[in-house]
């Protein structure tokens, strides 16, 4: 057996673990959706949780193919697209569950994966008066 396999093995292993905590660094673990503050109070989505959960970040991140929680490519906030209706590109700014991108996406996977909240209070902070 060659002396140096085991050396490259760890450097190996070493600089992936290294890279995979680098690059999910660029992901913030955080984001306080408010652009809907109107109507309803802010939402702390945490993304670092949801990083766990779902099979692929295309999953939310439906316009960004291959993007990974390490890549460098640039990622539009869910707001740039989705504040306003436009043809055929629901808005957030809907109340409805059904019309809503957020409440459709996020309540219908907390549903089917049976757990997560399910009810606007249990997203939506109080409004401060």
């Amino acid at each position: 057996m060659n002396r140096r396999a085991p050396v490259f093995l760890m450097s190996a292993i070493t600089v992936a673990a290294l890279a995979t905590l680098v690059l999910a660094a660029s992901a913030p673990a955080e984001i306080v959706i408010d652009d809907a503050a109107a109507k309803q109070g802010p939402v702390t989505f945490p993304h670092a949780k949801h990083m766990e959960t779902v099979d692929s970040c295309t999953t939310c991140h439906h316009t960004t193919e291959g993007l990974t929680a390490g890549s460098d490519m640039a990622v539009e906030s869910c707001t740039s697209c989705h504040l306003d209706a436009k043809e055929g590109v629901p808005s957030m700014r809907e109340m409805s569950m059904s019309k809503n991108p957020f409440h459709n996406a996020c309540v219908s996977c907390h549903k089917e994966k049976a757990k997560g909240p399910t009810k606007c209070a249990d997203c939506h902070q109080k409004k401060a008066e």
